[in-house]
Formats: structure tokens, C-alpha cells, sequence
């Protein structure tokens, strides 16, 4: 239990603690302004005092390293073991602990509260300190009021579950196994993430994807291994693959010469069939004069018979060029041709040799071209072989998952009674609050990441039946680990948990916690606005409490700190 909690700030609000109820009071005065408001007294920050001296992280932003608060210790005394203790801490040395004017590390004064608290061996089996002591100072700025079975926004299903099970008496061991298996498989799932990604790794792709890529690739090696086997090297093949090049160019240029040369034959046989025609003849002069009966004179006459003659000479000349001209080209069209003739008969032999193998260089790039398709499938089979075992583990990871949860079953078969007890308990909680109309139970379920809680109030679904559902998982938790020797002797609500409760079930929760606490020997710790403590005592809280602390909602010194700050 705590004695009290004390600083060395001037108006700081010291606080002195009892057995059973315990009430810091957020008192509304009479001469504070409007703008005053209790929300910012510190009820709150009154609850981070305490989890600070229980060796809570005192990171850079937490309200007890603020430059204002920085340099003052705070204090408490506090029951521990057969003695009392007293705790002193700051927040500008947070690593550091002063424990009866010794000081320590903070990591050491949470492994003996462990030890003293929850009676913690040290096991890795066992959950930490800090996520057993999170159920009994739950941090509204965590998020801690919106989920009866967890503290913690961010918090892992397999840390509450783990606190939660050692609370309540429950099997460890398979607690331990289940999060093994959750580990293999999220390693597991990481592991094919990171290789899937394109950066990190290679694509793994389908397991029939890669069954098909092998089949084709395996059918272009049988090619690649038959082409290689009947391939034939020839030597010098490329002098050849040249010859047989440039005897394609001589073709093609006798084949040209060819065309044009016949084309001038085909002109030459016209000329001369043209020349061979009959000649012109210069009778029809004479006849149209003795038509005009005018005689011609001799010389003329004479003279048509020169030209005559003339002409035939040149014709004959002519035609005997063109006789020539004739014999020349036939005689160039048969050289040509047998030119080409031999220029293809060459080229086909050579051609031959080149169909009947191959160069060297072609042959190495077969064999190359061979080993990189081989290569391509080995690192195919590869990773059909990775993903055929990751699925086999993927099984085996399943089916060990469903084992547990069966084995989780088991151990709460096995564990009926215990189990009954503490859904007794609870029900008899929630019955003191809301009688019979809300039938109320808290059950526990096997999964396959360990036993899942399940506390509910029956009827209306708000916000105010929410937090009693709450209220009476922390109280049956406190009483059933302190029973069993497995918790502290307090539990420490924040007035948030009754924010959204109705007078009637605030009076009956305060009521149901001084009775319970003053019949388990405990402390229960509550900070409440004065106006709501107000509304409970109208509905029928007449219970005595201690009032441990009172804050009022005065600007300049009221609140816990007794300063102001943004």
C-alpha cells in the first residue's frame, strides 16, 4: 500500500494514503474564474507521480521532465515486503532511483517491485513488471479506459495476454509456446515479404507460374542439346561466309550487265531488220513531170541516179556496223554468261559447306546460350523448392496453431473451477452495481495465441457500462491475483473511468470498491471531480472514505503542482 506522496515543489499537493477507499478530490471553488477548468488540476498527472516512483520510462516528453518540474524530486512511502520503503526520483536523473537514501538504477528498482509485488522469479516465460503494474495505474493518455483487457493503444495481443494469464493463475507454458509459433509465422510472413519485394530480393512468384516457366525453359535446352550435338565447325568460316558474299555481288553485276546488253541486242536486231526494208525509189519525181508534161533535163535525171547510188552505199555501210555491233554483243552475252554461270556454281558450293556446319563462334554461343537457360532453371527450381517449404512450414505452423488452441481448451477444461470462481466473482460485482436487470459475466476463451477474456454487462451498450464493465475486470483481477499471492495490495482508477456513469452506479461502484478493499486487506485509489463524488452521495454513497488529496480548479496554485504551465 502507499503512505504518501510528497515533493519538494512549494504548493505542491502532498497526498496521504489508508487502507480501503481512498478519494483525491477535484474540488470546484468559489472564487474561480469561468475559464477555470478541473480537467487541467492534475488528477491525472497525481496517477503519472505514482507510476514515475514505480519505475515508470521517464521519456523527454513526459510532464515530470518539463523544465518547470524537472529539478524537484517527488516521494513516497510505500509497503513493501514486511517494511516500508521510502522512493525518491527526479526527472532530470530519470535512469536513477533514490531508495532509502540508495541509489540505484531504474531497471534494478523495477526488478525488485517485480520481485515484491508480483512475486516475479525472473523467468522469460514470466510478462515484465511495467506490463503487470499498467493494469493497476491504467494511463488514460494510453488509451488505457477504452479496452478492459488492454492498457495500451499499440499494445500486442500476445503482451496483454501474457500479463493477464499470470494475474489470474493461469498456464504460462502454453502462453510461451503459442507466442513462439506467432513468431515463426510473422518471421515467416516477413521473410516472403522482404524476398518478394523487387529491392530487397527476388519475386517469388505462384508456385504453377514457375512450374510452367521450368517446362518451357527445359524443352529449349532439349532444342539448345540437339542443335549442339548435330552442329559441325567449319574451318575458316568465315572466309567462306565472305567468298559466298562476294560471289553474290559478281551475280548480281553480271545478272545487271546481262539485262542491259541484251536490251541493246534487241535494239540492234530492230535497226537492221529496219534497214533491210526496200528503199525508196526516185521514179515517182519522173512520173509526176510527164504527168505535168515537163521534160527533165538529163542532168537531173543523172543526178537522182548518183544520189540513189549514194544512199544505197551508206545503208550498206550501216548495216554492216550494226552486223558487228550485233556479233560483239552476242559474243560478250555468251562470255558473261558463262561467267555467271561459274560465279553460281561456286557460289552454290560454298553455300553447301556452310549449310553442312557452322562457325566456331556460333558454336560457342549455342554451348553459352545453353548454360544460361540451365542456369535460369536451377534458379527456378530453387525457388519452387523455397516456396514449396514455406508452405510446408506455413502447414506445419497451422496446424501447430490449431494444437494450441486445442491445448488452451484443455487447460481451461482442466482449470473449470478456478475459472468459475473468478466469472463468480466478477458477475457478483457487476451485480452489486447493476442487480439482476444486466446479467454480467467475464468468460475465458481458448484462441490460438492463448486465452482471450471476455467481460461483459448485458443491456445497454454505452459508454458509462463500458467503464463499470471495466471497473469490475480490474477489481476481480486485483482480488484474484492478490489472493494468489500474484499482485500488489492497491488499484488506482482515474476519474475518467466515471466521466460517462450514471450517480446511481458511481455510488454503488465506490461502495462495492471500500467494501471489497476493506474485506481483501487492500487500497483502492480513485481522483474524482468534487460535483461527481457530490452526485454519488445523493444516490446513496453514505460509505467512509479517506480523502488522501484535495486539488481545486484556482489558476495560479490550485492544481497538483501548485504552478501553471502550457
Amino acid at each position: 500500500m502507499f503512505r504518501n506522496l510528497t515533493s519538494d515543489l512549494p504548493d505542491f499537493k502532498n497526498a496521504s494514503f489508508a487502507p480501503g477507499l481512498n478519494i483525491v478530490v477535484a474540488k470546484r471553488t468559489i472564487a474561480a474564474r469561468r475559464q477555470d477548468s478541473r480537467n487541467a488540476v492534475g488528477k491525472s498527472s497525481f496517477i503519472r507521480v505514482l507510476d514515475f516512483l514505480l519505475g515508470a520510462d521517464a521519456r523527454p516528453d513526459h510532464p515530470l521532465r518539463r523544465p518547470e518540474l524537472a529539478d524537484a524530486y517527488f516521494e513516497t512511502e510505500l509497503e513493501l515486503g514486511s517494511g516500508v520503503v521510502r522512493v525518491r526520483r527526479t526527472g532530470s536523473d530519470p535512469g536513477h532511483v533514490e531508495v532509502d537514501g540508495v541509489s540505484m538504477r531504474n531497471t534494478i528498482w523495477r526488478q525488485r517491485l517485480g520481485e515484491q509485488l508480483f512475486s516475479l522469479s525472473g523467468s522469460a516465460s514470466e510478462p515484465s513488471f511495467r506490463s503487470l503494474l499498467a493494469f493497476y495505474l491504467r494511463d488514460v493518455h494510453n488509451g488505457a479506459f477504452e479496452k478492459a483487457t488492454e492498457v495500451h493503444r499499440k499494445q500486442s495481443a500476445s503482451a496483454s495476454h501474457s500479463a493477464m494469464a499470470y494475474l489470474f493463475g493461469l498456464d504460462l507454458s502454453l502462453l510461451e509456446q503459442a507466442k513462439d509459433i506467432a513468431n515463426a509465422e510473422k518471421s515467416l510472413k516477413e521473410l516472403r515479404k522482404a524476398a518478394n519485394d523487387p529491392v530487397l530480393g527476388m519475386t517469388l512468384g505462384k508456385a504453377q507460374d514457375i512450374e510452367a516457366q521450368i517446362r518451357t525453359l527445359s524443352i529449349q535446352v532439349a532444342n539448345l542439346e540437339r542443335e549442339i550435338s548435330e552442329f559441325k565447325v567449319v574451318d575458316q568460316y568465315s572466309l567462306h561466309r565472305a567468298k559466298a558474299d562476294e560471289l553474290s555481288r559478281i551475280i548480281r553485276k553480271l545478272n545487271d550487265s546481262l539485262v542491259m546488253e541484251e536490251r541493246r541486242l534487241g535494239d540492234v536486231d530492230t535497226s537492221i531488220a529496219q534497214e533491210s526494208e526496200t528503199q525508196p525509189d526516185h521514179s515517182y519525181v519522173q512520173q509526176m513531170y510527164d504527168q505535168l508534161q515537163i521534160t527533165l533535163p538529163d542532168g537531173v535525171i543523172r543526178r537522182f541516179d548518183e544520189v540513189a547510188a549514194f544512199h544505197m552505199s551508206v545503208v550498206e555501210n550501216r548495216r554492216r556496223y550494226l552486223q558487228s555491233e550485233r556479233a560483239t554483243l552476242l559474243e560478250s552475252l555468251n562470255v558473261k554468261r558463262e561467267e555467271l554461270s561459274r560465279a553460281d556454281s561456286e557460289r552454290s558450293e560454298v553455300m553447301r559447306i556452310l549449310e553442312a556446319g557452322g562457325a566456331l563462334e556460333t558454336y560457342k554461343e549455342l554451348q553459352l546460350e545453353l548454360v544460361q537457360v540451365r542456369s535460369r532453371i536451377g534458379e527456378l527450381q530453387q525457388r519452387r523448392e523455397t516456396i514449396d517449404k514455406w508452405e510446408n512450414a506455413n502447414r506445419h505452423l497451422q496446424l501447430r496453431s490449431a494444437e494450441m488452441e486445442l491445448r488452451f481448451s484443455m487447460d481451461l477444461d482442466d482449470r473449470r473451477s478456478q475459472i468459475d470462481d473468478i466469472a463468480q466473482l466478477y458477475s457478483s460485482y457487476a451485480y452489486e452495481i447493476y442487480g439482476s436487470g444486466r446479467p454480467a459475466s467475464l468468460s475465458v476463451e481458448p484462441s490460438r495465441t492463448g486465452y482471450t477474456f471476455v467481460p461483459t454487462i448485458g443491456g445497454d451498450r454505452s459508454q458509462g457500462v463500458k467503464s463499470m464493465a471495466l471497473f469490475c475486470f480490474d477489481l476481480t483481477m486485483a482480488v484474484t491475483a492478490k489472493r494468489n499471492g500474484r499482485g500488489p495490495d492497491f488499484l488506482v482508477h482515474d476519474s475518467h473511468l466515471y466521466s460517462d456513469v450514471e450517480g446511481r452506479q458511481m455510488a454503488s461502484a465506490l461502495t462495492l470498491a471500500a467494501n471489497v478493499a476493506e474485506r481483501e486487506g487492500m487500497q483502492y485509489i480513485v481522483t474524482l471531480n468534487s460535483d461527481d463524488l457530490k452526485k454519488a452521495q445523493d444516490e446513496g454513497f453514505y460509505v467512509n472514505f479517506h480523502e488522501c488529496a484535495l486539488f481545486t480548479d484556482q489558476y495560479e496554485n490550485g492544481g497538483l503542482f501548485g504552478i501553471r504551465f502550457n
